[in-house]
């Protein structure tokens, strides 16, 4: 019997076992790694969103700023700034 599991098994470096095996531990890890970084994106930004909801419900992000309300702001802060 220790001669067919000899043969059988090849030594490695972590322990007794067919060398796929060490090759499909490896990406089952990766999985892993990969999954619970999705699962710790997914909690993340799902309180994002539970703190807007509750926060800040009507909160706007400007998606551009006129030149009319830049140069308004340029004369009031950064104009008076200089001189």
């Amino acid at each position: 019997m220790r001669n067919l599991r000899s043969i059988v098994f090849v030594k490695t470096k972590n322990h007794f076992g067919p060398p796929y095996m060490n090759i499909l531990i490896f990406l089952v890890k990766i999985l892993m790694i990969l999954g619970v970084i999705l699962i710790i994106g997914v909690l993340f930004f799902s309180y994002l969103k539970h703190l807007k909801k509750t926060r800040y419900p009507n909160w706007k992000f400007p998606d551009y700023v006129s030149v009319g309300y830049a140069e308004y702001l340029y004369n009031k802060y950064i104009k008076r700034s200089i001189k």
